[in-house]
This record gives C-alpha cells, sequence and structure tokens, in this order.
C-alpha cells in the first residue's frame, strides 16, 4: 500500500467515525439534520423492532412531533470500537454501542439499555462518506424500573453514596434539544452542512 493510499484510507475512516459521532449526538439531541447528514438520502436502515426504512425517514423520526421517539425523556448513545474497512469509494464498518433511553410508564421511570453493532455500508458520493445501508444487531438488552434517584431514606437529596454528604446542586443537566449546552459550545457550522441541501 502505498503512503498516499494509506493517507486517504486513514483520512476516510476519520470522515466516517465523525459521521457516526453525528449520529449518536442528533439522536440524542433530537436534532434530524445532524441524524440525515450520516446517511445518503436513498439509503437504507433496518434498525429492528419493526423500526426500518429509508435513512432521512428514520431521521425525521428523532424530532419531538416525529411521531416515533417522543416518548423517551432522556437518551444516550454511547459508541465503542469501529472497524471500518475502506475500498475507495466504498467502506464496510462494524462499530459497537450502548443505548440508554428514559421513559415513563406506569408511575415509574424506566431504562430501557441496548447494546449492539451497527453494521454500515458506505458510499462516498460528491466526496462525502455517508451510510449506503445499515443493520443493527442487539446483542443484549433489558429494562429496569429506576425506584429512586439517590441512595438512602431521603432519595430527593442528591448525594454520591447512602447516608453520603448533599451534593452541589450546581450540576447542568443536558436536554435533548437546541438548548443543550453544548449547541454554545458547538455553534460552528458542521462539516456536513451542506448534507441535507
Amino acid at each position: 500500500m502505498s503512503i498516499a493510499t494509506g493517507l486517504g484510507d486513514l483520512l476516510a475512516k476519520d470522515e466516517i467515525r465523525d459521521a457516526m459521532a453525528r449520529y449518536a449526538r442528533g439522536i440524542d439531541r433530537r436534532d434530524e439534520a445532524l441524524v440525515r447528514s450520516a446517511y445518503h438520502e436513498d439509503s437504507w436502515d433496518n434498525h429492528g423492532w419493526g423500526l426500518e426504512g429509508p435513512g432521512w425517514e428514520i431521521a425525521a423520526m428523532v424530532r419531538p412531533d416525529g411521531g416515533r421517539f417522543p416518548d423517551w425523556t432522556a437518551t444516550q448513545h454511547f459508541l465503542g470500537q469501529h472497524l471500518i474497512d475502506v475500498h475507495g469509494d466504498d467502506a464496510t464498518s462494524e462499530v459497537y454501542f450502548q443505548a440508554i433511553m428514559r421513559y415513563a410508564a406506569e408511575g415509574l421511570d424506566w431504562d430501557f439499555v441496548s447494546v449492539g453493532r451497527y453494521l454500515d455500508r458506505w458510499e462516498r458520493r460528491d466526496g462525502a462518506f455517508r451510510i449506503a445501508a445499515r443493520h443493527v444487531v442487539y446483542d443484549y438488552w433489558r429494562t429496569d424500573a429506576v425506584q429512586t434517584p439517590w441512595p438512602g431514606p431521603d432519595h430527593d437529596v442528591p448525594k454520591m453514596i447512602h447516608g453520603g454528604d448533599r451534593l452541589n446542586a450546581s450540576a447542568v443537566m443536558g436536554t435533548s434539544g437546541p438548548d443543550d449546552p453544548s449547541y454554545e459550545l458547538l455553534r460552528l457550522p458542521t462539516r456536513a452542512s451542506g448534507a441535507d441541501a
């Protein structure tokens, strides 16, 4: 492999990792444009659980009015290792994930935890790699009732351990919309800003 080919493959892999980060952030912030920026318009996503369709339609579902995800009060998608193979303008990847979604039902908060892998086929079009086809494989999931937010008998008092001192209440909580603190920090235009034009 030549140095030029090796550097080109490294840049392609970095571009794919960046697209995956935009995808995860977009889901958790309910930012349709960010999720869409990871997919080609004619892509296909088989997400499991009866959720299958064009990538841009999956992206539209993350909006609070998108009709599929509005019951989640908070989500976090954590990406693990990325195995990426690049072959010119085509690539494949297996990316491990852990996702935690919180929702309210039966008078309790519930956490749905799923772990698995995104199996993606990527194509470079107009100079940018995006997902052409996705298949999500699940390795494990569970649902837990969140009985109490804090340990000890006084469950509304923030503390690290049972019987511990009260924590400073100045923690900044994230939100699933554009008022999340990350938008203030990341106000710069995204590299994929032209993706959904």
